[in-house]
């Protein structure tokens, strides 16, 4: 049964609470939907898309996020036409990257929220001239108020075929647009109610965004093909105050929920005592932590500030996925406790992992022992094999390697890119004979080790910053910069060339202005300096200090690590210039 089919199924029963919407991410002006609410709307929305003829058709969805972009997203599954997750085209760096979904996919329409009619002949007059130029449809509480509901039937699913084009993040490149069908959300949802089990009082709480694949796959559908309610809120109102995020989760007694490595950070520091007095974290059973790598410092963190208010460290599951899979591929059993291992540092850049020992970690020090969290198990009947990206074969237990995947939530492919698709989906391991068959796998990219059959992420391969032979992995590097001085906030680590091999640069944003990092320019630069060259072994060649915004991000927050990289060399990165005699802002 597809996704749309199963909110049909619900719909017809006995009314049940699907989404509690929190308009200002707080609960005063809480608005309810039932399962029925929600598939009366996507009605609605199917009904127009089909009186257009959109049957099979691309439909950018770029609602803000909340109960219309829901119900948008089941009516165009209603309607038989393939969902583009997107955003609002509001700002800039928005636009740009919302014309280049649009120029890459070429939708028969836009889904947009009625205020922004007004501007779309300044967006079509910024496409090229050859560019396709999409029907819009604008839908508000107008357009439910004045839509005519008739007699709709239904566009039968064919799993098979595209439900979902869902662009990925651009963290390492340019976005691609993944060819997602109604079988892999399906099998997305199964394998992460395996992970899961049954809990007939489930509630979860979300504030990530509808359009990525985490706040999408993860939470929304995942709660309709389960079948309980789901508390939302917009993501900006937790990014000003991660408050709202445990606030919500105490009010509604929440017991399922996720978020990234950074949004319990956000939380341990942005949460005062007075906050953390109201809040009530025992109802938690689950908590996914994924999208980026996850941080033993982190977790430790987090549970020092909030296990007094109730919250249990074994509901926290870390997991790793990717929107080439849908999203899930390994986490951790419910209510296990997070494991973590301490690895020879110097082995691990020579791509071998040697477990060590408490004491032996604490002799070795920060420079000679580092710390990473398992994902956890595979999920259910997906297959994990370590392969080495040079001879695509397997590589020996205890080896880092790539991480390819095979299972039911692999996707069909990228949109429009027969030879990328081909290279990382139908990826084959060199004599594998027999024992594996004509078995195709996705190459993830991400490179990585099992541990007694749990999944640890120690980096992308593409980052990989390789010094004098030696493997280090940037988020390491730049967790250290991070939190060497309360001055810095984002980092991004990098190589370029030099003149006796590839050398270490460090980008890092700097909290107050040119004037002010000059007054202190030498303590901070030799704070980093320090910390890398103990922690790393290595001495940055430079060490760029930039106004917070500086480095570019993924709209999910991931440090774009290639996009740095090229301002850095093409000399158009941000800078603060700690010059006396020129305290501004500047190129490299």
């Amino acid at each position: 049964m597809s996704l749309p089919e199963v909110l049909e199924h619900r719909a017809e029963q006995p009314p049940r609470l699907a989404f509690r919407f929190l308009p200002d991410g707080t609960s005063d002006e809480a608005v309810d939907w039932t399962y029925r609410d929600l598939a009366e709307h996507a009605a609605l929305v199917a009904a127009d898309l089909l009186r257009r003829e959109l049957t099979g058709c691309r439909v950018v969805l770029a609602l803000e996020p909340g109960l219309h972009y829901i119900a948008a997203l089941f009516g165009i599954f209603r309607a038989g036409a393939t969902a583009v997750p997107s955003f609002p085209p509001a700002g800039r760096r928005a636009l740009a990257r919302f014309a280049s979904i649009v120029e890459d996919c070429r939708p028969d329409v836009i889904i947009a929220d009625a205020r922004l009619a007004e501007r779309v002949a300044q967006f079509e007059d910024g496409l090229p001239a050859s560019a396709h130029r999409p029907q819009w449809m604008f839908v508000d509480d107008a357009f439910f108020r004045a839509a005519p509901a008739g007699d709709l039937k239904a566009t039968p699913v064919r799993t098979a075929e595209p439900a979902l084009l869902q662009y990925t993040s651009g963290s390492t490149g340019d976005p691609k647009g993944i060819v997602l069908s109604h079988d892999n959300l399906i099998s997305n949802c199964l394998a992460l109610e395996e992970n899961m089990g049954y809990e007939p009082d489930r509630v979860g709480c979300t504030w990530l965004p509808p359009y990525h694949d985490m706040g999408l796959m993860g939470t929304i559908m995942l709660a309709v093909h389960g079948g309980w309610p789901l508390v939302l809120m917009p993501p900006a109102f937790f990014v000003q105050q991660p408050y709202r995020w445990l606030k919500a989760i105490t009010d509604h007694k929440v017991t399922i929920s996720v978020g990234p490595n950074f949004a319990f950070d956000l939380c341990t520091t942005h949460i005062t005592d007075e906050e953390l007095a109201t809040l009530d974290l025992g109802t938690l059973r689950q908590v996914f932590c994924g999208s980026e790598p996850v941080s033993r410092t982190t977790l430790d963190a987090f549970r020092e500030r909030f296990g007094p208010r109730g919250y249990d460290e074994r509901s926290l599951i870390p997991c790793y996925g990717l929107a080439e899979a849908t999203l899930y591929v390994s986490g951790k059993r419910t209510g296990t406790p997070v494991r973590t291992a301490w690895l020879d540092k110097a082995e691990l850049e020579n791509g071998r992992v040697r477990q060590l020992g408490e004491a032996e970690a604490e002799a070795a020090g920060e420079g000679g022992a580092t710390r990473v969290v398992s994902c956890g198990a595979v999920a259910l009947d997906h297959e994990v094999v370590i392969v080495d990206p040079r001879d695509r074969r397997p590589v020996e237990p205890g080896a880092v390697g790539e991480v390819w995947v095979h299972g039911p939530s692999v996707a069909l492919g990228y949109l429009g890119r027969p030879d990328l698709t081909a290279e990382t989906f139908t990826a084959r391991l060199a004599g594998s004979g027999s024992e594996r068959g004509d078995r195709t796998y996705l190459r993830t990219g991400d490179l990585g080790f099992l541990l007694d059959g749990e999944l640890c992420i120690t980096g992308r391969l593409k980052d990989l910053v390789v010094i004098a032979g030696r493997n280090l992995y940037p988020q390491d590097i730049e967790q250290s910069v991070r939190r060497c001085h309360e001055k810095l906030r984002g980092a991004a680590a990098f190589s370029v060339p030099g003149k006796n091999g590839e050398e270490l640069v460090v980008v890092t944003e700097f909290r107050g202005t040119a004037r002010q990092l000059a007054g202190e320019f030498d303590e901070v630069r030799d704070a980093v300096i320090a910390v890398v060259t103990r922690e790393q072994g290595v001495a940055p060649a430079d060490v760029h200090f930039g106004p917070v915004g500086a480095i570019p991000m993924t709209t999910s927050g991931k440090v774009r690590r290639d996009a740095t990289r090229s301002a850095y060399l093409q000399g158009t990165l941000k800078k603060l210039t700690p010059a006396a005699d020129d305290l501004s802002l500047s190129a490299r």
